[in-house]
């Protein structure tokens, strides 16, 4: 009798662990979303979040309007988020969150995807993915955080990417020939 009851008591605590709690950052392997409001939906197995909503995985840290998570089998399949824009970013844990870090990762799209198992992130609708001085502007743009590999394209406009080149002196860049 008690068998048909683990999948929703299961689905429950995953939805409890997901809700906001004391603590401000989350550790690398939980997910902490805050919103003004929170409803699951047990038949779709979906949490939707509403509300100026902040996830938050480790240094990862996902901003905007509504967000949604989709579990399969009681685990986080896929975190959706809306906004105008929605906004992702991924510090670096050797500094300070709050300077400005060169080196700190940044997105924003009017949708944003993010698998958590695959660390896949999608960028969807006036999408924008910033490292540094370097700045890739498209439609789409699909980021595989660990391997650090992006895929870009546009519908109907261009991808555009802007590179910063590291700035040498002349000396370095001209070499002047000896006389024999």
């Amino acid at each position: 009798m008690l068998k048909p009851l683990l999948g929703p008591i299961t689905v429950l605590v995953i939805a409890l662990a997901l809700l906001p709690s004391a603590s401000n950052s989350a550790a690398p392997n939980n997910i902490q979303i805050e919103g003004d409001s929170a409803v699951f939906d047990q038949a779709s197995k979906t949490i939707t979040y509403s509300g100026s909503v902040t996830a938050t995985q480790g240094n990862l840290v996902i901003e905007g309007d509504k967000l949604t998570v989709a579990l399969i089998a009681d685990d986080v399949d896929s975190i959706r988020t809306t906004g105008s824009p929605a906004k992702f970013s991924l510090l670096d844990v050797r500094g300070d969150a709050n300077l400005e870090q060169p080196d700190r990762l940044k997105a924003s799209a009017l949708t944003i995807v993010f698998a958590p198992a695959t660390r896949q992130l999608q960028l969807l609708g006036n999408a924008t993915l910033r490292q540094g001085g370097n700045i890739i502007r498209s439609n789409e743009i699909i980021y595989n955080v660990d391997a650090q590999q992006i895929r870009a394209s546009g519908d109907s406009e261009r991808v555009r990417m802007e590179f910063e080149i590291s700035d040498q002196s002349p000396s370095a860049t001209t070499a002047t020939p000896e006389l024999p």
